[in-house]
């Protein structure tokens, strides 16, 4: 108990405050001017496709460092030069970073600080001939080691070589997005990312062996002592591995001195983790490794009674359950699909694989190579592995979804995770298995309230709208934004490409509770307003597409439609439908049956919301062509207005504006975009109409929940600066 309260003390004192600056805008301009410097380059170096990234340190600042590769020969030379652990000359800009601008949970700025990171490069100019060794500690000299050997298995002609490294070495950056969505969802990653099991394992292997070759016990034991610092290492020092070789190694010098449990020793190394590093607290892979390797500590006692079945499906499910409140508080998602998978891929990994691919590591570093038939049967078992990971993504059964809570629910979830712990502790199953089906009941109800909440996120220079129609349960999306996804060649092809569907879109619909869009209005095929389509489908269910088929002319286009409707997607032809009635709102179609114009502009579908006696126009990327065929149609007076184009003189005509004469106007558009819009000339019209105007730019995402007798506006500048204000 004292112990306990003097941690909280300790907690309370030591527990970082983030200090967010408050800002007037998040369209802060670029600083232009270039610098020149020697950065020191760690092991974090990558190269992925067309892009050199890094973490090094500059004057005693650590920064992340981006340079994008001119050709295919300078990537080349790079790749044989990668400047490990060296002392280099690089010309850079300094990089805004901005929180993230749409309120969502995973912030950038948070992240670098909480990594200590100072800032972000964009590398100009970057020659490996000016890069010189330096002088290396111990544990660098260690990195760099680690780094040359990844290195030298790349070069191995081994299929799935980039899966051995992960499971051995613990470097999951070769894998494709793929690969590591596919383990996610099945909620077996932590087997990759080496962890904890994996540091047992290697203990009790070890401690075997030298046993058996007749080292003597305390011989023994310093062995492990010196070798689990250095297997820490060479896997890359990872918050989960530190966690667990710091554990044995307390557990072996305390135990000379007094006798302590297991759990008291989690405990002390748990504070003296956070008070050497305060901000590792903020790291989910730590708290994932502790808060399981509490709730299986304290299980032990019991479930050593067990028979070996009940033993193995006791730490499964305990396994399982312990993690649930951090998952949902992060991630807004829980697998259905990894109470399954755990219970065949952890046997297989932990007893076959990994002491498989252990041998393979350990024979290549000794003899440089590796024999055929062991890495033949390596190949063909995670070749076999690998499809079954595969064919158990495809079975269709949906993650749980849960939305943003407040803190006092996450406790009571916290509570009754505790109690059906318990309950498959004392083997009451039927039990355990009620409460827990009534807990994801409760959460996964979504109120009804006469409201219709309109966001317009910041998708950079593009247009997304997501309307949450409250009264009836449904969600409606028009547009998705997106980037032009011009052809590269081979060697410009990344792994893993930054895409607004898992930076914004799937982020927004999990924090509040949806994995689906009933209905999805594409106003127009320019990527800028469907180029996400791709990747949204992949990972929400879009229930109904609303597109104008005739419009969607090109191959690529046509092939999209093809991969959209093998998703049993519904998509409904804009030409045959007028208006859409979701809850007590209509959404009515304008220039829906627009003939092909080799300008797409000018086949926008206008989207005209009626909600609660209030009227809302989104207009895509209606040109005045458009606007003058539609005007006759339109209401007077419109509340709202999504202006066309990303605010450019090509829309919003002074007959257009004077007729729909809008009250609020939302721009959204990029920042620094190469077009330079919005049109100043614009912005001034609608300033003169007395249109108040909000731009994605410098507010961020835009929301407006739309009641009978009210319309209120909030953005993520304002909810920004409210959490800047709290932690000063």
């Amino acid at each position: 108990m004292i112990m306990s309260l003097s941690f909280i003390f300790m907690g309370y004192l030591t527990y970082p405050k983030l200090l967010l600056p408050q800002i007037d805008s998040f369209n802060i301009p670029i600083d232009h001017k270039s610098y020149t410097n020697v950065i020191e380059f760690g092991d974090k170096v990558l190269i992925d496709g067309d892009l050199f990234q890094a973490n090094g340190d500059i004057n005693g600042k650590s920064y992340k460092v981006f340079y994008k590769l001119k050709n295919e020969h300078e990537k080349n030379k790079l790749l044989n030069t990668m400047p490990f652990m060296k002392n280099c000359i690089i010309t850079y800009n300094k990089t805004i970073t901005l929180p993230n601008t749409n309120n969502l949970k995973f912030n950038y700025n948070e992240y670098l600080l909480e990594h200590e990171i100072d800032g972000v490069l964009k590398l100009k100019n970057f020659s490996v001939g000016s890069c010189k060794k330096r002088y290396l500690n111990v544990i660098e000299k260690g990195q760099l080691y680690r780094e040359r050997l990844i290195q030298n298995l790349k070069k191995l002609d081994v299929k799935n070589i980039d899966d051995i490294i992960a499971l051995t070495l613990g470097e999951t950056r070769y894998l494709s997005s793929e690969r590591i969505e596919q383990l996610k969802n099945l909620g077996i990653y932590h087997l990759y990312a080496v962890s904890g099991s994996h540091v047992a394992l290697v203990n009790v292997f070890l401690f075997r062996f030298l046993l058996r070759i007749n080292v003597k016990y305390n011989h023994s034991e310093l062995i492990i002592f010196i070798a689990l610092p250095l297997y820490a290492i060479m896997t890359g020092l990872s918050p989960s591995v530190l966690r667990a070789v710091g554990v044995v190694m307390v557990y072996m010098v305390i135990k000379r001195i007094t006798n302590i449990d297991s759990l008291q020793i989690l405990s002390i190394t748990f504070i003296l983790y956070t008070l050497y590093n305060p901000y590792v607290i903020f790291d989910i892979g730590f708290q994932l490794s502790y808060i399981i390797s509490t709730f299986i500590l304290l299980c032990i006692p019991i479930i050593k009674t067990f028979t070996t079945f009940y033993k193995i499906f006791t730490i499964n499910i305990i396994s399982q359950l312990s993690p649930f409140i951090i998952l949902i508080l992060h991630f807004n998602t829980f697998q259905w699909l990894g109470f399954i998978s755990n219970f065949i891929f952890i046997p297989l990994f932990e007893l076959i694989i990994f002491p498989l691919v252990m041998t393979f590591l350990i024979i290549f570093i000794i003899f440089k190579k590796v024999p055929f038939l062991l890495s033949d049967v390596i190949e063909t078992l995670l070749s076999k592995t690998i499809d079954l990971i595969e064919k158990i993504n495809n079975i269709p059964i949906n993650d749980l979804v849960v939305r943003n809570l407040d803190g006092f629910l996450y406790f009571l979830i916290f509570i009754v995770v505790v109690s059906i712990s318990i309950l498959v502790l004392k083997k009451h199953i039927v039990k355990s298995i009620t409460i827990f089906s009534i807990l994801i009941l409760a959460i996964s109800i979504r109120p009804n309230y006469d409201r219709v909440i309109l966001k317009f996120l910041d998708i950079g220079q593009g247009d997304a709208m997501i309307a949450y129609h409250q009264d009836v349960d449904k969600v409606v999306m028009i547009d998705t934004g997106g980037k032009d996804k011009r052809k590269k060649k081979k060697w410009q092809i990344r792994n893993k490409e930054f895409t607004y569907t898992d930076s914004v879109l799937v982020p927004e619909l999990h924090e509040n509770g949806y994995n689906r869009i009933d209905y999805l209005i594409i106003s127009h095929p320019h990527a800028d307003h469907m180029g996400e389509l791709s990747n949204l489908i992949k990972k929400v269910e879009i229930k109904n597409l609303v597109i104008n088929q005739k419009t969607w002319d090109s191959p690529y286009l046509k092939l999209l439609i093809s991969e959209v409707a093998n998703t049993n997607t519904n998509i409904i032809d804009s030409r045959n439908i007028n208006k859409l009635k979701i809850g007590e709102s209509i959404y009515q179609l304008y220039n829906n049956d627009s003939e092909n114009h080799e300008d797409k502009n000018d086949t926008s579908i206008v989207t005209e919301i009626k909600a609660y006696n209030k009227k809302i126009l989104a207009t895509g990327d209606a040109t005045e062509r458009v606007e003058h065929i539609i005007i006759s149609d339109l209401k007077q007076n419109y509340d709202l207005l999504k202006v066309g184009h990303h605010g450019s003189s090509t829309s919003t005509s002074g007959e257009f504006l004077y007729k729909v004469n809008p009250k609020l106007c939302v721009i959204s558009s990029g920042r620094n975009n190469r077009y330079g819009l919005p049109s100043q000339k614009i912005v001034k019209k609608l300033e003169g109409n007395k249109c108040k105007v909000f731009n994605t730019q410098d507010y961020g995402v835009i929301n407006f929940v739309i009641e009978e007798n009210s319309i209120r506006v909030n953005n993520g500048l304002n909810e920004y600066n409210k959490k800047a204000y709290k932690n000063h």
